[in-house]
């Protein structure tokens, strides 16, 4: 391309305070400039784009408005915000469509005896669990008190994604930087001395910059730059060859720390950006997404063992419920029996009284029974890790309770009722091997020993610290200067010929005097080992005590039931020989009678509560063991 006509400039003009002035002989010289340099960062910048896509950037596909931008969007969100963030038109229409059907309560005649029931297994009741829960509920109310602690299907991709923390947040610092820069001056100035107007009392110039550069990370602390710096000037010095000129400069530059910040180990730990006890390399990234995985699969557990929990709370109240029933129906013959005696004055009122007490104590148990009061059942951690059956019965408000849990209507006319029959065998574990697998598979000491992990090696990195700055800094330069940018006798072409080269290397050095900063870091990064190293073996001991007491807690249940229902028979042995004898009109005490329906009734629930103790301390045992997920075929994504 030949430097056009509109370009040159020529002198022959005086202005009014006798300064010689350059005269243009055509259009404007910005112009032509501005379009040689357009088809010049076309072709540069196709370059420097293959470039970076060769280091493998991810190049942006949408460019986000930013002058004029229409704020329609953000001042509806504004709109909601000052009128108090009211519920949308599709949060209305959700609620409507979701909404329950009133619960069954203990005003609804027969509650029990005339509901309609949906059987529902353990492993039903889990996949619904998992099936219908994008948030990970518990039972306390965390959703409302401390929302952003609950783990969601979300938990996992959101430390993922961290534009800060994540692990594509770290690899980002090795993406290919692309800079230009277009500057254009025009300058009209008078000097005193006709040395810095460059022989001429006045200066006048028209110069472009243009600079192109790409810079690049590497994985050893190195940034790589290829560079295009071009620039146009046309004044009026007396010195000038020509009237106007280009001048072109491609750089090659390479910059490489030889000890701090230097080498593989400190970049994949710390990151080029590193300081001082703020780490945020790569490994550092996937070692805090592991954790964050060791926390959702803790969480996960957590949850999975409040559904079990949720199951045979409720298994237990339907067998609480039953044994309430039957006593209370015994209460009701007997006391029907002594209100006709009474009436026929075969028997005194305070045997009828008596009698009806009973019909009425029983009564007010079977309601409890059916209906259940609002107190706190069977959950993770109250009184152990997986959570000590509460013995709480309570059909209705343990249905309830399960309904939330599983994420299923709170109520819709139907009651879930539990099929799987309870354990009554006797299971001997194995202490040594179930230690050793709850050392290995327990959840909180994975997420304890991935952040010891993190300790060392953000340990490594601080050491690095301890060590002065010196960089290689290295430059290789090509020059060209011509009337035209390109074509013959062009700055292009000097380039091409390659005949004007220039290197350049240097070192740089620094160091802080006494590197105090860095002591503190390292002293600081032994300290954390020693910390979480001291928890993890609290934590081993805590697990096995846990461990060990779950497994106590078995054998304690089994013994139990075995008990109770011996008892359970006696009881029943002792009743059925008092009502065979009022049968026959043998004479019976009303007080040994009516006691023995009280033990009858109390140890048949006393068998019920443990025999699903001992299914629930069975659950537990996988719960400290860390093998609940595994026993009940749920595997965590990304674990």
């Amino acid at each position: 391309m030949s430097d056009p006509p509109q370009m040159a400039i020529a002198y022959g003009g005086v202005d009014r305070a006798g300064r010689t002035r350059p005269r243009r002989t055509g259009g404007s010289t910005a112009h032509w400039g501005v379009l040689s340099i357009l088809l010049w960062s076309l072709l540069t910048g196709g370059i420097l784009s293959v470039f970076s896509g060769v280091l493998g950037c991810r190049a942006s596909r949408a460019l986000p408005e930013t002058v004029c931008n229409d704020t329609t969007c953000v001042d509806a969100i504004m709109a909601n915000v000052d009128a108090g963030a009211p519920p949308s038109e599709r949060d209305k229409a959700t609620a409507i469509a979701t909404a329950p059907l009133p619960p069954i309560t203990i005003r609804d005649a027969d509650s029990l005896e005339n509901a309609e029931y949906f059987d529902l297994t353990l492993a039903d009741a889990i996949r619904t669990a998992l099936t219908n829960s994008e948030v990970l509920r518990d039972l306390g109310g965390t959703v409302l008190r401390a929302p952003e602690q609950m783990s969601t299907e979300q938990t996992l991709p959101l430390v993922q994604t961290d534009p800060q923390s994540g692990i594509e947040a770290a690899l980002s610092a090795y993406d290919a930087q692309l800079y230009a820069l277009g500057k254009w001056q025009n300058n009209d100035r008078q000097f005193n001395n006709r040395f810095f107007g460059g022989g001429a009392n006045s200066f006048q110039q028209d110069l472009h910059d243009y600079v192109f550069q790409t810079t690049k990370r590497t994985a050893t602390g190195a940034e790589l730059a290829l560079r295009s710096i071009t620039d146009y000037d046309a004044n009026n010095a007396t010195g000038n060859e020509t009237p106007s000129a280009w001048q072109t400069q491609w750089h090659a530059e390479l910059r490489q720390p030889l000890l701090r910040g230097g080498g593989l180990t400190f970049n994949r730990i710390g990151g080029p950006s590193a300081l001082p006890g703020v780490y945020n390399g790569v490994l550092i990234a996937k070692t805090n997404n592991d954790i964050s995985v060791a926390e959702f699969r803790r969480d996960a557990r957590n949850y999975v063992s409040n559904v079990i929990n949720a199951y045979w709370d409720l298994a237990y109240a339907y067998r609480d419920a039953d044994a309430r029933a039957e006593a209370l129906e015994r209460s009701r013959v007997t006391w029907r029996s002594y209100d006709a005696q009474k009436t026929s004055n075969r028997r005194g009122g305070s045997a009828e009284a008596l009698a009806r007490e009973q019909y009425y104590r029983f009564k007010s148990e079977y309601q409890d029974a059916v209906a259940g009061k609002l107190v706190g059942r069977t959950q993770v951690n109250n009184a152990s890790s997986g959570g000590t059956f509460a013995g709480i019965g309570g059909v209705l408000a343990t249905e309830r309770r399960l309904r939330l849990l599983i994420g299923m209507p709170v109520s819709e006319g139907i009651l879930l009722r539990p099929i799987d029959e309870p354990i009554t065998a006797p299971i001997v574990f194995d202490t040594e091997s179930l230690t050793a697998e709850a050392i290995r598979m327990r959840a909180e000491l994975q997420q304890q020993r991935l952040l010891i992990k993190r300790r060392e090696m953000e340990l490594l990195a601080a050491k690095n610290f301890m060590l002065p700055t010196l960089d290689l800094i290295s430059t290789y330069r090509l020059r060209g200067l011509g009337k035209d940018l390109t074509g013959s006798d062009s700055a292009f072409q000097e380039i091409g010929d390659m005949d004007f080269q220039e290197y350049e290397a240097a070192l740089e050095f620094r160091m802080p005097v006494g590197f105090r900063q860095a002591h503190a870091a390292v002293q600081n990064a032994k300290l954390q080992i020693a910390r979480d190293r001291a928890v993890l073996n609290e934590q081993q001991r805590q697990i096995i005590h846990d461990l060990l007491g779950v497994i106590a807690e078995t054998d304690r249940a089994y013994a139990l039931a075995e008990t109770s229902l011996n008892r359970y028979l006696a009881a029943r042995d002792a009743l059925d020989a008092l009502e065979a004898n009022r049968e026959a009109g043998l004479p019976i005490s009303l007080e040994q009678l009516l006691d023995s329906q009280r033990r009858l009734s109390e140890s048949q629930t006393r068998y019920y509560l443990a025999v699903t103790e001992y299914m629930v301390a069975i659950k537990n045992v996988q719960f400290e063991t860390g093998t609940l997920l595994e026993n009940t075929q749920i595997m965590i994504a990304g674990g």
